[in-house]
């Protein structure tokens, strides 16, 4: 009876870790693009839920909200016999990405003061940059950079 060794020899080793180190070169910079582009939705989506919880506030509360920029950060407050409460605040959580905020007022009605278009983006021209649209009415939505608020 002979026996036969089985396995794989140190050339086929090295040769799989060679194919596999080679497709994980050709696949970070896409997977670091793709990282890079999370953070600006991930971004884009927090602001969004912050506005749609003030506006919300403002309807049950039955007065007004104040979205307030405070150095970089976006602060829904409520007035409470004179005294401004901070119930939420929007706080830039990735490192390279900005957002131009605005001062505005939820009113009780759920209307803002002022239609807004709030950019976020960051500094990689290979991502796509969002707009948070706001109406006066109050209604909001998400929209692409290249498609603005049309």
């Amino acid at each position: 009876m002979i026996r036969t060794a089985a396995g794989f020899t140190l050339v086929e080793l090295m040769i799989v870790v060679g194919i596999v180190a080679i497709m994980a070169v050709l696949a970070f910079p896409s997977f670091s693009q793709q990282i890079m582009q999370d953070r600006v939705v991930t971004t884009a989506n927090q602001l969004n839920s912050v506005y749609k919880y003030a506006r919300s506030e403002a309807v049950k509360r039955d007065r007004d909200i104040k979205l307030i920029v405070s150095g970089t950060k976006w602060q829904v407050k409520a007035s409470v016999d004179g005294v401004d409460t901070v119930l939420k605040e929007f706080v830039i959580q990735h490192q390279g990405v900005t957002v131009g905020l605005v001062d505005r007022t939820v009113w009780s009605t759920g209307e803002i003061s002022a239609a807004s278009q709030i950019l976020i983006k960051d500094d990689n021209e290979k991502t796509v940059d969002y707009y948070l649209c706001i109406l006066k009415s109050g209604q909001n939505w998400l929209a692409e950079q290249s498609a603005a608020c049309a």
